[in-house]
Parts: structure tokens; sequence; C-alpha cells
């Protein structure tokens, strides 16, 4: 079924919306947290391994709920456009640092709770959102297309939520800082006008998507049953290795680039700051669309074995990156964007697939707990991943500071953010071929697929009316 190309956007902007959350959350939490809040990096770590495990929870029982709901205005709408204010307030609790220097375990609780909050209502918006792929097509290059689009978005709005984020409230150039003499009251006001934005644009999202695919069965089974028939399916287990994969290894690139920009780099945030995190997020918009013709092309398996081996090699030149080098800061900016969409469409564009094989098998279609049980996954490996970087860099030293204080930080802490930049996501990205190649499903067995699905359904249907006479 095509698409216009006017809901392809409007779908995209839903990505738009939840990712100027996302990347403030995946780029600068952590450092506000150890930076501006005064956490030690080692609670930090366990600030976001309860959170995402909380998350990790709610996200299957979202899509469970999800894929039970009937309303006049979707069963995955009706959860964006009255989720959409929640998410955004939620987000701006995270921004507040009610505690001065020490209270530890007052902040690790406050941050603890806001962050769980901020994720359950993330989860009620953003598990249906990306269920509803599934429902709006069942085109296996309408797929491709749709999420290509919706990438290039999501990458506006990393844009957005990082690089503008940075130009408001990162250091003391920052625009806010300057107008408020503080860094808690600068990242407060960002975070408030960034959640406006949000709400207002998911809310178009919403207003202008359509579900077409509908279940042709409700889905009774248990989470125990679900997981186990999901893990029978071949093409479940390597689409997923691959999707987790490839998002861990980007998310450790987010959590500890301003650590890298800021401490090992040494440049002091606000213009600087904006303009090394718009420089590869740009590049990847740019090449976004290149990278879907060429899996067009080919096979999407082949190019994105690509794109991960030229990004392994890219990424070792962090370690290397002199000193408040701008030029050579730079160049690697660009090096790195220009990989990094590859490494976001082409998973993406896979899983929705698994869904058509989950109904061929196990003749049950189940967007919202396939979705709920994918976001699970990946939470669970985003929190221990995340959990891990701030570790590190607490056992390698690393000092926390209250309110955007600089303070200058030990050799040692500002090799291992080099070393945790520069070659953990590129291994990754590397093991994550492996379950890329595994995971290619051709155009022709989709075909087939789909062709039985559809005879199955119109039978299906046929029954369901001879019944009814």
């Amino acid at each position: 079924m095509k698409l216009k190309f006017k809901e392809k956007f409007f779908y995209g902007l839903g990505d738009l919306s939840a990712n100027i959350m996302f990347a403030a959350v995946s780029f600068y939490l952590l450092y506000f947290f150890v930076n501006v809040g005064g956490l030690k990096a080692e609670l930090a770590s366990a600030v976001f391994l309860i959170a995402k495990f909380w998350d990790a929870i709610t996200d299957y029982l979202m899509g469970r709920i999800s894929d039970k709901t009937k309303s006049k205005w979707g069963k995955r709408r009706v959860y964006m456009l009255f989720g959409a204010l929640p998410y955004g307030l939620a987000f701006l609790l995270l921004w507040i640092a009610p505690f001065g220097e020490g209270a530890q375990v007052g902040k690790m609780i406050y941050y603890t709770l806001a962050y769980m909050l901020f994720n359950t209502t993330w989860t009620v918006v953003y598990i249906p959102y990306n269920a509803i792929t599934a429902n709006m097509t069942d085109n296996y290059d309408e797929r491709t297309s749709l999420n290509g689009i919706r990438i290039a978005l999501a990458n506006v709005g990393i844009i957005l939520g990082a690089a503008l984020f940075a130009l408001f409230a990162d250091g003391q150039e920052s625009l806010f800082y300057e107008l408020f003499g503080n860094a808690r009251h600068a990242y407060l006001m960002s975070a408030g006008i960034f959640a406006f934005i949000s709400i207002v644009i998911m809310l178009l999202c919403a207003g202008n998507i359509k579900e077409r695919v509908d279940d042709t069965e409700q889905n009774d089974k248990g989470f125990i049953v679900t997981l186990k028939e999901f893990f029978k399916l071949p093409e479940f287990r390597n689409v997923m290795l691959c999707y987790l994969l490839s998002m861990v290894g980007f998310d450790i690139i987010m959590a500890v680039f301003m650590f890298f920009i800021n401490d090992s780099l040494g440049f002091s945030g606000g213009t600087m700051a904006m303009v090394f995190v718009a420089i590869p997020l740009l590049c990847a918009i740019a090449s976004s669309f290149v990278w879907v013709k060429l899996s067009e092309k080919f096979n999407k398996h082949k190019v994105y074995t690509i794109a991960c081996i030229y990004m392994a090699f890219v990424l070792l030149f962090a370690i290397f990156v002199p000193a408040k080098n701008i030029a050579t800061t730079i160049l690697l900016c660009v090096f790195a964007g220009f990989g990094m969409s590859a490494i976001q469409i082409l998973p993406y564009a896979s899983v929705p697939d698994v869904v058509e094989v989950d109904e061929y098998v196990n003749g049950t279609r189940r967007e919202g707990a396939y979705y709920g049980i994918t976001q699970f996954m990946y939470k669970v490996a985003n929190g221990v991943s995340i959990a891990l970087v701030s570790a590190v860099l607490g056992a390698f030293g690393y000092v926390e500071s209250t309110d955007g204080a600089t303070i200058q930080q030990p050799d040692s802490a500002l090799l291992a953010v080099r070393i945790v930049l520069g070659v953990l996501p590129g291994v990754i990205f590397l093991v994550s071929i492996i379950f890329s190649h595994r995971a290619n499903l051709s155009r022709e067995r989709f075909a087939t697929i789909k062709s039985e699905l559809d005879v199955r359904r119109a039978k299906a249907k046929e029954e369901k009316e001879q019944s009814q006479q």
C-alpha cells in the first residue's frame, strides 16, 4: 500500500518530537546529573540502571494495552494524542536540581523517581508510535521509505534537542547561562522550551496519520508465552540483536559525547558545543536518502555491513584528536555523521517486517506486544550500557561538580572518555553485522509471506461473513 509523502512527513514529525527530548536526555542528562546536579558518577550509574529497568517493564505492558485498545481515535493514535502533554511535562522535571552540594542520597532518589516518571510517559506515547508503522502500510519498500523520512526528521529533532540545547544551556558561554548567571536555570529554561515544542509537534503527527492494517485476531497470550513464540523465530532473534546492538552503540556515543567535547578536548560549551553536535547530525540527515536508495538497490544487510565497518574505523580517531583542535574535530564529526544515518535507518526498517513473519508462523498479529518486547529489550540494554559508561568514568576518577563549575579532570578520566567513545561503539557495530546478515529478509520471501497472509485474511473475512448470515 502506497503512502502519500504528506503522511510520511507527518509520521516522521512524531520522531522529531520524541527525539528533541530523547537527544537532550541522551546527550546531556548524565552530564547534567554529574556536573550540574552534583551527583556522583557511580550513583548516576544506579539511577540509569533502575529507571531503565522500570522503563523496560512498562514498555511491554503498554504494547499489550495498545493491542487491546479500541477507540474512535484508533488503537495507537489515541495515546499519541492524549499522552503528548504528560510526556512533555515529565521531561521538564528531569532538569530540576533540588539539592545543593552533598545530599547524595536525596539527589539519587529524586532523579531516579523523575526519570522513572519521564520514562513511563514516554512509553505511553512512543510504544504506540513505533507500533503504528505496521498499521500504516504492509509494503516492504514503503516501510523503508517511511523509516527513511522518519530517521531524517528524527535527526532534525536530535539537532534541536542536542545542538540548540548546547547553545542554550551547556557551559558558561551558553545563552541562558549568560542571561540567568547559573547553569541550573539555564537547563530548566531550555527544557521548558523544548517540552512545549515536543508537545505541539506530536499532536500534529497524531492528527495527520491513519491506521489501515488492523489485527485479524486479538493477542490473548501472556508475556512468557509471547516471548517464547517470538524467540522461536530466527528473524526475531537476529533482527532484535542487530537492532539492539546498533542502538546501544549509538546511545554510548551520545552519552559520552559532551564529556569528550567539554573535558577531553577542552572546549567550553555554548556555541562550540552546538557546532560539534550539529555537524554529524546534519551530515546524517544529508546522507540518509543515500542509504535508503542503496538499500533499495542492494540487500539491506550488505549496505549495513559497509556502514558498520566504516563507523568503527572513523570512531577510532576520537582517541587521537588533539585538544582544542577545531579543524580535526570538525573532520571527525563530518565523517562520523555520514555513517550514523545508516546505523539508524537500516535496522529500524527491518524491525516491522517481523510482525508479518510472526503472524505467518503463529497466526496472531500483535504489533503492540512485539514493539513492547522490542523496547523492553532495548531499555534493559540501554540502561546497562549507560550505567556501565558512568561507572567506568567514576572508576577512572571523574570528579562531579555543581552548577556547571569547571573542574580539571585527572588524565585517567580524560583518556577513559576517549577510549569509550573511540573503541566501544565501533566494536558493538561490528558484532551487529553478524546478526544483520542472519536477519536478512529478502523482498521475495517477504512478498510470499504477505501474499499468503492476504489469502488467509480474505478467507477469514469470508467465513466471518458467512457465519453472520
